[in-house]
Parts: structure tokens; sequence; C-alpha cells
């Protein structure tokens, strides 16, 4: 229903006549006046023409091709039919009425002939509901007073001169240069050929308005338009519609046919707003304007409707639904929206041009701002008023400049915006869509409105575009946001600021798509972000952007926020190139789950910026997963730029991070990353590229102290959560420049995994300039940790970590340290403080983790390391390396290590090694070392072949027990230039019992260079001993002694504890080993043996030896024939040793020994001595045996027997 009742309209032409103060008397009179003289008008009726039977008025004054005429009262009536007489040479016919009363047309006027017919009456003109015009030229009614001439003079209605003897014409723009006065109204059909021109101080206009060429109608005051049901009005002209009134009132909607219509150009102006209810169709451009040139006002309480093939412009609209179709461009300023029309001319589904986003459109249901540029569906839909006696109809064939649309602001509460120049779209044009202020449609009654632009040029966003739903009941966003949606061929530009948002108990969607480019203009944190928020209960909506480059350089969010039940709506990007510089694209829930983020581009740039998912929910929520597929990856600058989160306080679960890339390079800082600093547990990452560089870190200022920010892989957690799994799948991995993967807990959660498969090559390689912090990876439990260490797995064909890079499986606290395991063909160390480390640290009481190498062949030097030592009281670690071909270490501080620290308590680990070969070379050293309170480790090698060339295996102890060492060996074991095997214990002179060593050769040989004093050792030095078995088919080079000595040794003794044993068995010895060079000559036997003690005298001469040693080094000595060293055989002379005995006293020896040898008891051996060079020799009692001033002498047979009384 229509909100405007037309009250009182003066329907009838008697009701108008009274209206303007006409008597219905004077109706239907045609009286000339006498100003003309004997060129006066006159009037023949009823004549008979080609027109009918008609009135015609003939005479008049000619002044070249015009012809005047003047009336004291001009009517006519109904039916009744007057025309001019048009003379040859006659082009145009003026009259005017000097009488005091109005003139009513309530019949037919028309000329006779193709003069055009200009009429002037200052009292007021009617035209009534059967008032026709049959005028073939133009038409000009005014209420003015006269109408302007050339050369200066005035056809006047006040000074009814007859006019000058010369040519006249009318001057141009007669329609706009005299000021008016008086009222036209019509409500008849008024038509003619050529121009049609309504001049008035008012302008009351019902009825139909027809002109073959242009429509003027120009009110001094006010210009008022109304139809019926019944009637339509209708406003036509072939070319341009001007229409202008200092107060416009137009309410033309009842009828479906009613409107206006130009073939041309449509200019309305007024000095205010045009109330414009009606639909305008205008075959060139739709102008509104203020009296001044600029732009003028629309007001419409209803469904203005604007057609235009040419451009739409004006300054502002406030009103009802809007709606505009325009073959060219659209500029307006603001537009508010006040509510739904009521008569919804309007209602269809468009389908935008992506094919697949429909829009309804319905202004009568929905409050609606429905702007079309730049297309060729501008036509209106039929003019339908009584049409057959008018002609011509308009024509609506011009052109746009373009198919732009430039809007301020447009506030449309609740409602839908709908811009586009893409509706059957007008290929020759092209056009952009631009927004200056704002778009609101938030605060609906039912939740926010929906925002569809779609262009085919470039879309400019305004400062903001809000369609949340807020509530002013609630206070709170409890109904639903609306939908924003953003469709372009050309850029999606954001300048600074523009903010794009919905928020709602369930937030809309936000969609953009280009063809070309997404754009956001760098600005000022928080002043330009393109965000969704939930509230509520619903589930959110998804932000969208696609596009072949975007450009983003402020946060793009999708959150649910505290309460909000969720799902949230999903992040997704799509683009050929994805560039973010200092950007924030995250999903945050506070809530219920928070939706995925997923991105999908060719190339993907990251500056300083973050993508990925946070997780503020205290109730259990779920961070988003973050999926990106792409080409290239590349992130900068220092922070996480890809990341799933957990905050503090939230319970939920960290999202995983799924990256799938030709290539991968992380710098200067940045880093994919998961952490959980709640209860929840850390996201897992999952990395499949090519190619993946991470490298280097950026100094932070931290508490004011400069802190380098390493780029990375990281997977943290704290509290309670666990940490994620990291997996990585790639061709070719770099780490380097203090850059490192990380998965590590510092609460009561495990630390997460590391599995990197890398086809071709994992390479770390380290941070020179900031050597603590080097590259690498770690897994491990930090200081206030009781979770689990995590496991790094490595599986590559080749393996390298050089110039400090470490692999790391470390524990700060009560937690176990992680396991390392390596697969490849070939490892490569180098470089101090490098390798790979399984470790606790000092204050720690976990145990040191495991170290697993499986590979071809692995290669330590100078300084690398292999380690899971402990320097808490945890154990150290065990190293387990099955090489099939090389181990080959080389270096100072070179080697394996499952060691303890001196500050440590805890025991050393084991180490076993397994490969065809081992090199240890140049200091380098396999160490099960303990330099703390605990025992060594032990050391494991299975081997063809071990090589030792100032190399080292070792299970030493400073004041514990040694380890032991078992070398299972084919072929060699080769010991050169000081190379040591050792076990010891009390390095540093304190307790602890030498380890044992056992060495197997089932084949081969032990070879050693006795002068280059390589030493295999189990001593101690207050403890015992250790224990040495050593089984070979030879050894060369090296020997037992019982201590260490400049040569190469084979060693089990202590200082002050039991020595242990050396077993070496299934021997074929080297006869030379250990052998000096003898004389060339024989010694005489008769020379050694004293003659005394000749068999032939019945004596005899034993050499029992000291019976060997026991098989334990604590049992005592048994069944041993003690030998009593050092007994004084001597006489007391010098050189007594050296006479001969005589006969008689050989007969005498010989008579003592057989009085004595019966009764010689057997003594064991009760004490020791130690002569003048160190040697310790056992005898039977140290009463009489000194080593002091002793001088061997040779005895004879006697001298023995008296002396063994």
């Amino acid at each position: 229903m229509v909100l405007y009742q037309r009250i009182g309209i003066l329907a009838g032409s008697g009701a108008i006549a009274w209206a303007l103060g006409l008597a219905p008397g004077v109706v239907a009179q045609i009286t000339p006046d006498h100003s003309l003289g004997g060129e006066s008008s006159f009037v023949t009726p009823n004549v008979v023409s080609e027109r009918g039977i008609i009135d015609r008025i003939d005479g008049g004054a000619v002044r070249g091709s015009s012809l005047f005429h003047s009336f004291q009262d001009f009517n006519v009536g109904n039916l009744q039919r007057v025309y001019f007489a048009n003379p040859s040479g006659i082009d145009n016919i003026l009259g005017r009425v000097t009488g005091t009363q109005g003139s009513n047309i309530f019949g037919t006027l028309g000329v006779l002939g193709n003069a055009n017919l200009y009429f002037i009456n200052p009292n007021g003109i009617i035209f009534g509901d059967k008032a026709q015009l049959d005028i073939r030229g133009s038409f000009f009614a005014s209420t003015n007073t006269s109408i302007p001439l050339t050369n200066g003079y005035q056809f006047s209605t006040e000074n009814p001169n007859a006019p000058p003897l010369l040519t006249l014409n009318v001057a141009p723009g007669l329609q706009n240069g005299l000021p008016a006065q008086g009222t036209i109204a019509s409500t008849g059909n008024l038509s003619v050929g050529g121009d049609l021109t309504l001049v008035s101080q008012n302008l009351n206009l019902e009825g139909q308005l027809y002109s073959g060429r242009n429509t003027t109608l120009n009110a001094a005051e006010k210009l008022k338009v109304r139809d019926s049901a019944a009637n339509p009005f209708i406003a036509s002209a072939g070319a341009q519609l001007f229409v202008q009134g200092n107060k416009i009132d137009i309410f033309a909607l009842n009828h479906p046919a009613s409107g206006f219509f130009s073939g041309g150009d449509m200019v309305f102006r007024s000095a205010n707003a045009l109330g414009g209810n009606a639909h305008f169709s205008s075959g060139g451009n739709f102008i509104l304007q203020q009296m001044d040139g600029t732009g003028g006002e629309l007001s419409s309480s209803d469904d203005p409707v604007i057609r235009a093939s040419g451009d739409v412009s004006f300054d502002s609209y406030e009103g009802a639904s809007l709606h505009i179709f325009a073959g060219g461009s659209v500029t307006i300023g603001n537009i508010f929206i006040t509510g739904p029309d009521t008569t919804n001319f309007i209602n269809e589904t468009v389908t935008l041009s992506d094919g697949q986003t429909t829009v309804p459109i319905n202004g009568g249901a929905v409050p609606t701002v429905d702007i079309r540029a730049g297309t060729t569906a501008f036509n209106p839909t039929g003019i339908t008023g009584d049409t057959t006696s008018f002609t011509p109809i308009p024509n609506t064939t011009g052109t746009g400049t373009s198919a732009n649309i430039t809007i301020d602001g447009i506030f449309n509460f609740g409602g839908l915006v709908f811009l586009t120049n893409q509706y059957q779209p007008n290929p020759s044009l092209s056009g952009d869509i631009t927004l200056k202020t704002g778009i609101a449609t938030a605060l609906g009654p039912s939740g926010g409105g929906d925002v569809v632009i779609d262009s085919r040029g470039k879309i400019t966003t305004p400062n903001f575009i809000d369609t949340s739903g807020f509530d002013f009941a609630t206070s709170g966003f409890t109904n639903p946001g609306g939908d924003i949606t953003l469709l372009a061929q050309g850029d999606i530009f954001m300048p600074n600021p523009s903010q794009i948002f919905s928020y709602g108990s369930a937030g809309g969607s936000i969609t953009m798509k280009s063809q070309s480019a997404i754009i956001q203009e760098e600005a000022p944190p928080d002043e330009s972000y393109i965000e969704i928020a939930g509230y509520g209960a619903g589930q959110g909506g998804d932000l969208i952007l696609e596009a072949p480059r975007i450009f983003l350089s402020n946060a793009v969010q999708n959150n649910l926020r505290r309460g909000a039940l969720g799902p949230g709506g999903k992040l997704i990007i799509t683009a050929d190139s994805l560039e973010a510089n200092r950007a924030r694209l995250i999903n945050v829930t506070r809530g219920g789950d928070a939706g995925n983020v997923i991105v999908n581009a060719d190339s993907i740039s990251l500056n300083e910026s973050q993508l990925g998912s946070l997780n503020r929910s205290t109730t259990g929520g779920k961070a988003a997963d973050v999926e990106i597929n792409t080409y290239t990856f590349m992130a900068r600058g220092p922070g996480p730029a890809v990341l799933s989160e957990t905050q503090k306080e939230s319970d939920g679960r960290g999202g995983n991070v799924r990256i799938n890339a030709s290539s991968l390079s992380l710098q200067e800082g940045s880093q994919v990353r998961t952490t959980t600093l709640g209860s929840g547990d850390a996201g897992n990452i999952e990395i499949r590229a090519d190619d993946i560089v991470v490298d280097g870190s950026i100094l932070l200022s931290i508490f004011g102290m400069p802190e380098p920010f390493p780029a990375g892989i990281v997977s943290e957690t704290s509290f309670g959560g666990r940490g994620g799994v990291i997996d990585i799948t790639t061709r070719r991995l770099s780490v380097s420049n203090g850059a490192l993967i990380s998965a590590s807990t510092n609460g009561e959660g495990d630390a997460g995994t590391i599995f990197i498969n890398a086809s071709e090559s994992a390479s770390f390689d380290g941070n020179p300039g900031e050597p603590l912090f080097p590259s690498g990876a770690f897994v491990g439990t930090l200081k206030d940790a009781t979770g689990r260490g995590g496991t790094l797995t490595i599986n590559t064909p080749f393996l390298s970590v050089t110039n400090g890079a470490q692999l790391e499986a470390l524990t700060e606290s009560s937690a176990n340290a992680g396991e390392i395991n390596i697969n490849a063909n070939t490892v490569f160390l180098s470089g101090a403080d490098t390798g790979l480390f399984s470790n606790t640290t000092s204050g720690s009481t976990g145990n040191g983790g495991l170290v697993r190498v499986e590979a071809n062949s692995l290669r330590l030097q100078d300084g690398a390391q292999i380690s899971a030592s402990t320097s808490g009281a945890g154990e150290g670690g065990e190293i387990i390396i099955n090489a099939s071909q090389l181990i080959s270490l080389s270096g100072e501080n070179t080697g394996i290590f499952s060691s303890t620290t001196p500050e440590s308590t805890g025991k050393g680990g084991s180490i076993f090694i397994d490969p065809e070969q081992v090199e240890i070379n140049d200091g380098a050293a396999i160490s099960v070392d303990s330099q703390g309170t605990g025992i060594g480790g032990n050391i494991e090698l299975e081997a063809d072949q071990l090589r030792l060339d100032n190399g080292r295996i070792s299970a030493e102890t400073t004041s514990a027990d040694g380890g032991n060492i078992t070398l299972s060996l084919s072929d060699v074991l080769l010991l050169r230039r000081g190379s040591k095997i050792s076990t010891t214990a009390g390095t540093v002179g304190a307790g602890g019992n030498g380890g044992d060593i056992r060495i197997s050769l089932t084949r081969g040989f032990i070879i050693a260079v006795d002068e280059e004093d390589s030493d295999i050792t189990a001593n101690a030095f207050l403890g015992n001993g250790g224990n040495i078995d050593i089984t070979a088919e030879n050894i060369f080079g090296i020997r037992f002694r019982p201590q260490l000595t400049p040569l190469s040794d084979i060693t089990a003794s202590s200082k002050f504890g039991l020595s242990g044993t050396v077993s070496i068995n299934g021997l074929n010895v080297d006869p030379s080993s250990g052998l000096v060079e003898l004389p060339g000559e024989l010694a005489d036997a008769s020379d050694q043996v004293v003659v005394g003690c000749a068999a032939a005298e019945g004596n005899s001469f034993t050499v029992t030896g000291r019976g060997g040693l026991p098989e334990d080094p604590t049992a005592t000595i048994r069944g041993q024939t003690v030998w009593r060293d050092l007994q004084d055989f001597s006489d007391g002379s010098e050189g007594a040793n050296t006479s001969k005995p005589t006969p008689q006293a050989r007969l005498q020896d010989r008579e003592e020994s057989d009085r004595t040898s019966s009764s010689s008891p057997i003594v064991e051996a009760t004490g020791w001595v130690k002569d003048e060079n160190g040697h310790v020799t056992l005898v039977a009692s140290t009463a009489n045996s000194t080593s002091a001033g002793y001088k061997s002498k040779l005895p004879d047979c006697q001298q023995l027997s008296s002396n063994n009384q």
C-alpha cells in the first residue's frame, strides 16, 4: 500500500478550474484582443481539415518565420479541437493571454503544420484529463509574463504591444530565463513531436507527458507529481527530460506504468531534496543536482527505481529501498535506507559473475540498496499508458562513460547492499566500484544485513564494512551477522584504514574473490582488518580470500569469542601469490572449536607475519588446523610465521599445521610453530616439501638485552599439555646459521617428536657468530619439566652436521632425555661443538637419552661428537651405531661419548658400535668415561677392522669403577702413535676399580709399534686393576707389562690395590716380540754351573719359578715352591763367589747335603721386599733379608746346604 495517499486530487476539469479561480462560464472561450491592431487573430469554427472538424485560429502578426497571436481569453472545451493555422514559412507560433483569466485546455490543442507553438498565460494553465496536444513541432507553455525574443524584444502580456517589424526569433534558454508566476496543472495526455516545455511558478502534474525530443518541467517554486491506481503518470522525452523546482515532490508508484522516461539525459534540479517516489528510466544520464549544478539529494518513502542507459549521479539518498540500473556509471554520496518499500516492483534472484553465488532481491521484504552499473538491462519493463495517440515513445539508446560505481557511504541497518557492474554487462565498458566512508548493515532487528559487491574492474573498499548483529536491547552481539561478498575482475583494494567485519551470535561469512589482486594497504595495527567474530551458539561463517595475487598487511581473523559454542568458520586463502607484510592471518577461539585455516597458493611470502590459529578457550575448544599447499613458501622476520598456539588460560588442544610445498624457506627468525601454554596438547606439524631451508636468527631486545631469535620449526609445550609431532618429508633439508627444529616440553606434558625423512640430504650447519645458539634439531625437557623427552628421527641418504650444529635430545629436569635415531647412507659431522647429543644438564635428575645411528658410513672430524652424557644425577644415555662400512673419527675432542661430567653423580652410559671398519685418529675417542661419582659406562664394538692412530677407546673414571670395553673384531686391531684402550679407574688418584677389557679377534691380529706408547690398560689407583682378556691369532708390537712404560703396554695394575689379570688366549706369538739381540757366540756351560754341584757327585739343581698367579687377584697363592731370593751366600770376602772349591771341600759339601736334604722344610712366602731398583720380590722371611749392601756371589752346594739349615 502506498505510504502517500492522494487526498483531494483535483481530477475533474471543473474542480481544477475552481481551484485556479476560474469560473465555469468562461471555459471554452477563445477571445482575441486588439493589441495587434489589423493583425489581430480570429477563430473560424467547424472547419473541415485533414485533422477532422476543428476550430481554426488564423490571423496574427507575421514577423519573419514567427507568427504572433494575442488573446484576451484562451480556453479549449471538452472534446473541442482547436488548431492554429500554419502559414507557409512560419516555424514558430507564439500566443499570449493578456486577460486576467487562466486558460483551460480540456480538449485538443494543435497546429496545422510543423511549426512550434509557444503559449503563455500568467494567470495559469489547466490541462484537463481529456486534454491532448496535436503538435508535430514543439510546445512551450508558461505562466511567465513574456517570451524573450532576439534583439531584446519581449512578447509580453503586461505590455501587449505589437511586435516590431523585425525578424524575430525565440531567444534560446527560454525555459530557464524568466521568473515564473501562476500554476500549470495537467491531468491530460500531452504529446508533441518536438520539445515539450512547461514553465510555471508551480507545476501540478498527473497524466502523461510525451515529447519527441526534450521534455522540460520547470517550477520556480514547487513541482508536484502524482498518479493513481487507475491512471499512471508518465513524463517521457525522446531526448532529454529536464525537471526543475525549488521543491520537487513526486509520488508516482500507485500505477505500475508510472514513471519518468527519456531517450537522452534525465536531469532533476532542486534546491531541496527531491522527493522521488517514482521509477525513472533514462536513455542517457540520470542526474540529480542542486540549483548551482552540484550534486542533489534524493529522498523517497517508497520504492524508487532508477534506470539509465548512461550515468547516474546525485549527492545523497534517504528513504526506502533503492534500485538503480545504469548502462554507465553510478556516483552517489551517502545512501541512508530507512526501511523496505511497500510496492515491491523488483523481486528476482541474481546470479553473480562467478556463476555460483546467488542474491535474492526483494526490496519489499528486505531494506535494499540495489545498484547495477554498466548493464544492458536498463530499459523500462514497458510504458503501458495510453500511447495509441502519442508519439514517439522514448528510445533508450544512450551510452555511459564507464561502468564505475562510486559511493561515499551506505547505511542500511539489517538490509541488503548489492552493488554490481556485472549484471547483464555491456562488455564495451570498463568499470570499478569505489566506496569511501563505509557500509553499515548492522543493527538490524533480526541481525546484520548482507553486503554483495560484484565488479568487472577494481573494488576499493571504504573505511569500514560492518554487517554485525548488534542488539541494543541486550547490548551485545546476540543477533547473527550478515555476509560480505566481494567479487572483482580487477583488484580488491583496501586502503588505510579499511575495517571489514561481521560480528554476531553467529558471525557472517566474508568472501573476497578477485581475478587480479587483493591488496590491503599498510596501516598501523588495528586500523585495518578483516574479521569475523561469533559470540553465540551459531556456526561461524567462513572467511575466504581468492585472487591470483594477495597482499595483506594487517589482521585477517575469524574468531569465536568467549562463550561462543561454534564451531567457528574457516579461513581460506587461495592465490597464485600470497604476500603478507606484518599481517596476522589467524583463526582464534575463546569458546568452541575454531574453524580450519586453509591456504592454497603457488607462492607464499610472509614478512614478519603470522598465519595460523590461536586457542584461548577455557571450555575445551580446539584450535584450528592449518593447511598450506604451495609451490614456494618463504617467511622472514622474527616470530611464528605459521602457528597453532594454545594460550596460558586455555584447556583446549592446539591445532595441527600441515604444509605441502615444492620449496619452503624460513629465514631471519621466522618459525613454523605449534605451542601449548595451557593444559591442552600442542598441535602437530607436518611438512611435505622438495626443498626446505631454515636459516638464520635475528636479534631481539628482551628485557633490554639483545637475544637471538632463531628461525625454526618448533613444537613446544608448557604446563600439562603434550608436545606435538613434527613430521618432515623432503628431498633436501638445510638448517643453518642458528636455525633449529625443536620439540620440547617445560611442563608436565611430554616433549614432542621429530621425524625427518629427506630422500637426498639433510644438512645442519652451525652459527659461527653465536656459538651459544647453534643450529640444529632439538627434542628435550626443559628445566621445570616433568614430562618425558621426545624422539628425533632422521632418515636420509646423506646427513651433514657441521660448524657447531647440533642434533640434541636434552633434559634439564627430572625427566629422561629423548631419543635420536639416524638412518642414513652417509653421516658426516664436522667442527667443534658439532654433534648428536642426548644429554642431561647439571641439576637434572633424568637419564641421558638414546642415540641410534644406522648408516653405511659415519664420519666425525674436527671436534664433532656423538654424545649421550650426563651432568646431573641421571645416568648417561645409550649410543647404538650400526654402520655397514666405515666409522671414521678424527681430531681432538672428536668422538662418541656417553660420559658423565665432574659435577655429576650418575653413571656413564653405554655405546654399541657395529661397523665393518672403525678408524679413530688424531686425538679422537670413543668414551664412556665418568668424571663424577658414578661408574663408567660400557663400550661394545663389533667390526672387521679397528684402527686407532692417536685415538682412544675409554671407559675411565676419576673416582668410581671404570666401565667395560668389549671389542669383537674379525681382521685387525691396529694401534698407532699413542693410541689407548682403557678402563682405568681413579684417574685423579681416587678410588674405583678398573674396568674390564675383552678383545676378540677370531682370525686376526693385534698390531702396534712398541716404541709408540700405545696401551691397553685396565688400571686403578686405590682400587683394584681390571681384567683384560685378549683372543687373537697374533700380537705384534705390544706386550703385557706389570705397569705402564713409555712403550706399548698391556697392563691391569693398581698402585695401591690388587692388580687385575691379563689373559691372552690362543696366541701364536711373534718370536721376536719383546726379545733382545743376543751375542753371536754361545756361553760356556761349564762356567754357568757350580762345579761343586756336579751330577756325578749326587747333587741336583732345581729352578721352580714363582708358580704363576691365581685366577682371581684377591685369592691366595696356592701350592708354590718359593725361591728365596736375596739370601746372603757370601763369606764376607770380595770375589769369594769366583773361586773354585777343592775336592775336599766338594766332598764335605756332599756329606752335609746328605745330612740336611731330608729335613729341609718347604716355606711359603710371608712377605716381600723391594730392591734398590724398585723391584718387588716375595720372600719367606724379611728378618734376615735386606736389599741393602747386597753382593751376589756364586755359592757352592755345601754353602747352599748349610744356608738351608
